[in-house]
């Protein structure tokens, strides 16, 4: 069996992630006897086959790599120090030959680099003195047609202050009406984590289920909302519905509420049945009027701001 790391689930030895959390499930490590070769538990100090006192930390993917590395320290050690000595003499003359070049090569890209260097300087000077030169003639010709510039634009701003006006207020109007508009939400281009804080929302001000309410306040104090995906069988799905339930949690714990979707836009709310990890449906609505009372009651960006902090588990 795998303990998961989050929740505490005792998963399958083949499971990969947690059944109840999602959560992934690291592989479990072995300390291999080095008497007797028997893999022991991670936690073990002496060898459960022979009783021999255990050291080093190995996986069981490692035992064969251990027993070959065991077969070679049993060979006899050759002494290869003569060897060595006689390929040093060799290496020595080609690093000095190849050291030499080095310090070469080194020399020549210094002096390039360092022309390199005079001729940017050179280009910036140059530059600098034909920006400035142009800077002058700019400021001049600008200095002359600022005072004829004065006298068409007293005229003009008699004529422009009466339609300005009139601009201001029909302009003013309809930025009201866009950004009224762009702040509601629709059911068609709602986002997962959109449609799940709106769902919360909802359950927790307009249906005013209980866990719902109280999973609402610690998201909104804890910044932080996970929806975790759980796929059910049939028999654990009724007619109507998707066989998915979305678990709401206010962060890494254990979830006390979720929903399922219909096939219709409808909306099941769901609680966890107290001291059992079964849930039950309580109530439900349609996503249409979800998404209407968000808007209505001007909760978009009540919305919003958990949508951006929600954390999607499963997708």
């Amino acid at each position: 069996m795998k303990k998961c790391s989050r929740c505490g689930t005792e998963n399958s030895k083949d499971a990969i992630f947690c059944e109840n959390c999602g959560n992934k499930l690291s592989e479990s490590k072995k300390v291999v006897c080095q008497n007797c070769g028997f893999p022991n538990s991670i936690e073990a100090s002496f060898c459960e086959n022979c009783g021999s006192k255990l050291s080093g930390v190995h996986s069981s993917d490692t035992i064969a790599d251990n027993n070959i590395d065991n077969t070679y320290e049993e060979l006899p050690k050759v002494d290869n120090t003569n060897k060595k000595q006689k390929d040093v003499s060799r290496i020595e003359p080609k690093n000095l030959r190849r050291s030499q070049g080095n310090s070469k090569s080194n020399s020549l890209r210094n002096i390039v680099v360092t022309i390199a260097i005079i001729i940017v300087i050179v280009i910036g000077a140059v530059s600098l003195g034909y920006f400035k030169s142009n800077r002058q003639t700019e400021n001049s010709r600008n200095n002359n047609s600022t005072v004829v510039q004065k006298d068409k634009s007293n005229s003009s701003e008699k004529s422009l202050s009466s339609n300005s006006n009139s601009y201001s207020e029909s302009s003013s109007s309809s930025e009201k009406e866009t950004s009224d508009n762009s702040e509601k939400l629709s059911v068609s281009t709602l986002t997962n984590k959109q449609n799940a804080a709106s769902i919360l929302v909802y359950g927790a001000l307009k249906a005013d289920v209980p866990l719902f309410k109280g999973n609402y306040e610690l998201s909104l104090k804890n910044s932080q909302l996970y929806v975790s995906l759980v796929k059910l069988n049939d028999d654990e799905t009724e007619a109507d519905e998707t066989p998915i339930l979305y678990e709401l949690a206010p962060g890494q714990m254990d979830s006390s509420c979720g929903y399922k979707l219909g096939r219709n836009r409808e909306v099941y709310f769901y609680s966890q049945v107290k001291n059992t990890p079964g849930f039950s449906r309580i109530s439900a609505t349609t996503q249409d009027e979800i998404v209407d009372y968000i808007n209505s009651h001007h909760l978009v960006d009540k919305v919003n701001e958990i949508a951006n902090n929600t954390v999607v588990n499963g997708e």
